[in-house]
């Protein structure tokens, strides 16, 4: 009889909890269905930014026409601003203007037009200014040259593509006196520009694009082109061939193509046997008023304490003529006198101006005799320049 009446008692317990518990789930159960079933408008299916200056651009693009309202959030939600679609298809653009130079993050939400709301859509966008803009820098102009033609020719330095880098312009004055603007791209490592003004030079900038949706571009302040003589561009050595010169040492280090080849570290050394005068005579493949000569000092094989070889001419005089020379270079029939200039005792380049060039298709450098009582010339460059 007790253990029949604590099985009595036990499944009433039981039954109590049970009924507990189901009190406890309805409770449970009836607050969420109070409240009904949450509804979300559908998602963008796609959005860009394009980076601006202190401004971004958006497009969103929108496949249903169950989307009225687009909002885009940022500063956490702080700021936003609306796009009305009209519950139409399609993409849908907004510039947000008057943005701080930094990185943002977006959440753009659509709402239908019972007011329901999309979950967020996040991307980041960037707004840019002079912060940016002082972390430019210009592609490098490393030289400027003139060619057989006239045309300037401009040699640019590499740069750096994985930045926002995309090409460089050149702003000129042409020969009608208009100013141009020219187009650099990037692969481009020589510009040759045909109808410069003479005596001007051109200007260069480079320009920026931040992503491929940007709204604006972004430009370093131009430079000035850099000549090392005002007004003097020096001629593309690769045009000019050199036609004769009086003698030369041997074949290899002391040839007289060493004169002329861009390298200043290396020369042109006459033979020790024989004495001035020495000369080189040039074709420069077209007429051209030649302006200026340099002639440099050799660095080559220096003795102990030597800052430059001493062997240089003592004068010399230039000489042209615009019709093809006879076999006799040394001969001054047909030859137009350019002017005599003295070599000055020091280290360094020794720099002939010719007042009033007239155009020249040859063009011969010739020095009678010696500085410092020497029968060698030795010469480590020789640089033609043109207006």
């Amino acid at each position: 009889m007790k253990n029949l009446m604590k099985i009595i008692y036990r499944l009433g317990m039981m039954v109590c909890l049970l009924c507990a518990s189901c009190s406890d789930m309805n409770e449970l159960s009836d607050r969420f269905l109070g409240k009904g079933e949450t509804t979300y408008a559908v998602m963008p299916d796609s959005v860009a930014v394009g980076a601006g200056k202190e401004r971004v651009k958006f497009e969103v693009y929108i496949k249903t026409n169950r989307v009225k309202t687009i909002r885009i959030y940022w500063n956490n939600r702080t700021d936003s601003t609306d796009i009305e679609t009209d519950n139409t298809d399609g993409v849908f653009s907004q510039i947000i203007e008057n943005l701080r130079e930094q990185s943002y993050l977006f959440n753009v939400v659509n709402i239908d037009s019972y007011g329901n709301k999309s979950l967020p859509y996040e991307i980041s966008g960037r707004a840019l200014g002079e912060k940016y803009e002082s972390a430019m820098v210009n592609r490098r102009l490393i030289s400027i040259y003139a060619d057989k033609s006239g045309g300037k020719v401009l040699e640019w330095g590499s740069v750096d593509e994985s930045l926002d880098v995309k090409y460089s312009e050149v702003s000129y004055t042409n020969v009608d006196g208009r100013e141009t603007v020219r187009t650099v791209p990037l692969s481009e490592a020589i510009t040759v520009i045909p109808d410069i003004k003479s005596g001007s030079l051109p200007k260069y900038r480079t320009i920026y694009i931040p992503d491929e949706m940007a709204i604006d571009l972004f430009y370093t302040p131009y430079r000035d082109g850099e000549l090392k003589y005002p007004g003097d561009y020096p001629l593309l050595k690769s045009d000019i061939s050199i036609i004769g010169y009086s003698n030369q040492h041997d074949n290899g280090n002391n040839a007289a193509r060493n004169a002329f080849d861009g390298n200043y570290n290396n020369r042109w050394h006459s033979q020790a046997s024989a004495n001035y005068p020495h000369w080189m005579a040039f074709d420069l493949a077209g007429e051209t008023p030649v302006s200026r000569i340099s002639i440099w000092p050799s660095v080559y094989d220096l003795a102990a304490g030597q800052t430059y070889d001493n062997r240089l001419p003592a004068t010399v005089t230039l000489w042209g003529r615009t019709d093809t020379p006879g076999d006799d270079l040394t001969a001054e029939d047909g030859w137009i006198n350019l002017g005599t200039y003295n070599c000055e005792d020091r280290n360094g380049e020794q720099t002939f101006v010719i007042d009033n060039p007239a155009p020249v298709r040859y063009l011969k450098v010739y020095a009678p005799g010696g500085l410092n009582g020497t029968t060698m010339i030795v010469i480590g460059e020789i640089d033609i320049y043109t207006k």
